[in-house]
């Protein structure tokens, strides 16, 4: 008898908030940066439920010249992964009596190149090999922003992952926060989850 295994994956906590994954009970560090001063966590095994959530860097308030841009492929129109996502977004922050959040063409483009680079290099994390941290992305793709934030998480499904990043407290805040006014979002299919999916939040 085959053991089915579901699993949801979050990264992005802007407080620190640790989740773990059973089964496999990696750890993975994660730097979180605020104010000048960074801390390090370590995700732990929890009981049940397959996810991992930690912190990383979530706030950046500086704006930084562009360096040269990377190349970002295919176009910016929302697919209806994509679409589905920002409504169930925007429904949340409808609730909580706070603004819909515009897609950006720009960012939506950054998060599809970093969901892609976690399935190509087999990663999950805010700190890209390929491109550094997620506020050192935005900088190359030429994307400005007085504050921004990241959430990733891996699933089979946009319902399931939205489930999860509303389940954890420090994802729950970026998608409700009130500053950011942008999102972009990027699933793309691959990776053990079946799908990669990146928030990248700005203000």
């Amino acid at each position: 008898m085959k053991k089915l295994v579901v699993a949801s994956v979050l990264g992005a906590s802007l407080f620190g908030a640790n989740a773990g994954i059973s089964e496999a009970a990696s750890s993975c560090p994660f730097a979180s940066l605020n104010n000048n001063q960074t801390q390090q966590a370590q995700a732990a095994p929890a009981p049940q439920q397959q996810q991992q959530a930690a912190p990383a860097p979530q706030q950046e308030q500086a704006k930084a010249p562009a360096e040269a841009a990377p190349k970002a492929e295919a176009g910016a129109e929302l697919t209806a992964q994509e679409k589905q996502m920002l409504n169930l977004v925007n429904q949340e922050r409808e609730k909580q009596g706070l603004p819909a959040l515009k897609a950006d063409p720009e960012l939506t483009k950054v998060a599809r190149v970093k969901a892609k680079d976690m399935i190509d290099n087999n990663y999950f994390d805010h700190n890209s090999p390929t491109y550094g941290s997620p506020f050192d992305m935005m900088k190359k793709f030429g994307v400005e922003y007085n504050t921004a934030g990241e959430n990733l998480a891996g699933n089979s499904s946009v319902d399931g992952a939205h489930t999860s990043l509303m389940n954890s407290q420090g994802h729950r805040e970026n998608i409700l926060k009130s500053e950011y006014t942008s999102v972009g979002i990027g699933v793309v299919d691959g990776g053990q989850y079946g799908k990669m999916f990146v928030q990248m939040f700005k203000g």
